[in-house]
């Protein structure tokens, strides 16, 4: 076992999967980070494997598994990688995506002054690497950068309530671009029963058994990483529990109502979630859709399965509008807490470039902490 590594980056590559020597890179920019690669390759990248061989020979923070088959599921891949980190902390990203490379430091801050927080959490970056140039579009930057903890019970509402939502819950936390404690991720795979990990989307199963199982949550107001994260694309899954009719063929929001019931399921305890703020987070999941007959296939596959759930009394109030192109949002500077960008700001089009240029105007690390004790004094 390595000695002194705070976190463990864990990234498994899916076939179809970009390069992650920018990332393996960045974050071996500082010869003394105390982190750990962990690169769970394919087949098919034959070219890149060399060159990640390479870096492991001469930096032994780098380590390869073995090529996993083609045909593993995404779950099984996603457990399989974090089954050999050996930090404090572990979080897991995709190839293509982009992490701060002082989180390490973050940890080490969280530690001292949350030492019971398992969970760290932050808004990332996310960045559509096909989105469409001529529509424009506003990503915010936050002007915070302090570390507080977060109520559990909140984000418990948030995701299994959908309080607030949009067409995912709003709740950053979990494994994937989040941060948690070994002995918080020994837990939640212990206590994963029968129904888990059988979903093609492992980052809201995360999550939902983080919220579920931590101890206590803290939130990072400065975003700590960018995901490359391309449009939804439905999803065979194995069969629902018990014939419940929401899954990933249908969509997103589909998807992560079938991973709340799997979850509680696991754990004794019936879905609640099936309220107006899910309907609302359907509904635009629709609205999302911008071509007619992908629309209008997916409105009927939530409309029938409203109709089938729960008696069927949210069905009525599901008319979601269909837009034929995503909205402008032309909006610029300061709002509120945010610092409004443009989507290409410094001609970024996937999100290792985003976060190179957003990275300029975050707060820098060192500052967190002081932040973070100004904020405890007041």
């Amino acid at each position: 076992m390595r000695q002194n590594v705070k976190l463990s980056i864990c990234i498994p590559v899916e076939k179809g999967s970009q390069s992650s020597l920018a990332l393996v890179q960045a974050m071996f920019a500082e010869p003394a980070n105390p982190v750990e690669l962990i690169v769970a390759p394919n087949g098919e990248m034959v070219a890149e494997l060399a060159l990640l061989q390479e870096i492991a020979g001469t930096d032994r923070r780098l380590r390869i598994l073995p090529i996993a088959p083609d045909t593993i599921a995404r779950s099984d891949l996603w457990l399989g990688t974090v089954a050999a980190a050996s930090g404090d902390w572990v979080c897991l990203v995709k190839p293509e995506d982009m992490l701060e490379p002082e989180l390490a430091t973050v940890l080490s801050f969280v530690e001292e002054d949350m030492p019971e927080v398992d969970a760290l959490g932050w808004n990332h970056f996310q960045i559509d690497p096909e989105a469409p140039r001529h529509i424009a579009q506003s990503v915010p930057i936050p002007i915070q950068h302090h570390v507080f903890e977060i109520e559990k019970t909140a984000m418990l509402e948030a995701f299994f309530m959908w309080k607030d939502s949009s067409n995912v819950p709003k709740a950053p936390f979990g494994l994937f671009h989040g941060a948690i404690k070994r002995s918080l991720l020994t837990a939640i795979i212990e206590n994963s029963g029968p129904h888990g990990w059988q979903t093609p989307l492992p980052r809201h199963e995360w999550a939902a058994r983080t919220i579920l199982f931590a101890n206590k949550l803290a939130l990072s107001a400065r975003p700590m990483s960018a995901a490359n994260t391309p449009l939804f694309q439905p999803a065979s899954a194995p069969a629902a529990p018990y014939g419940q009719p929401f899954d990933a063929s249908m969509g997103v929001t589909a998807a992560i109502a079938e991973i709340q019931i799997r979850v509680l399921q696991d754990l004794g305890s019936e879905w609640a979630g099936c309220n107006e703020s899910f309907l609302r987070a359907c509904m635009l999941d629709c609205a999302l859709e911008h071509r007619q007959q992908a629309f209008n296939a997916k409105a009927q596959a939530y409309f029938g399965a409203l109709r089938s759930f729960g008696g069927g009394r949210l069905a009525p109030e599901f008319k979601p509008p269909y837009l034929p192109e995503p909205q402008p949002d032309r909006r610029r500077g300061l709002h509120g807490g945010v610092f409004l960008v443009d989507r290409f700001i410094g001609n970024a089009t996937t999100a290792q470039e985003f976060y190179a240029v957003a990275r300029s105007i975050l707060a820098p690390v060192f500052i967190m902490r002081h932040a973070a004790e100004a904020t405890k004094a007041a």
